[in-house]
């Protein structure tokens, strides 16, 4: 286990073993979620709304229309998502 600090900007680099051991490309998109006490990152996978503009644009427009989702269901989602 590695000890990172935060930077002024807020920001944390990552021990050189797991760029290396993931083989991570410079601006690899990487999607982190705080569970607890837990940061967890993860690599980002190419149909994340952060990743792929089609879907991006999709749920963009989800929001923006009438549907209702409730907070229930978003989370549901999220956890069947870093549970996959």
């Amino acid at each position: 286990m590695a000890i990172v600090r935060i930077d002024g900007k807020g920001r944390i680099q990552l021990p050189h073993e797991i760029p290396e051991a993931w083989r991570l490309k410079p601006k690899q998109a990487l999607t982190v979620q705080l569970r607890g006490e837990v940061l967890a990152v993860r690599r980002a996978t190419p149909l994340e709304p952060a990743v792929d503009p089609v879907l991006r644009d999709i749920l963009l427009r989800l929001l923006r229309s009438k549907v209702r989702v409730t907070k229930k269901l978003l989370d549901e989602l999220k956890e069947e998502q870093w549970s996959a």
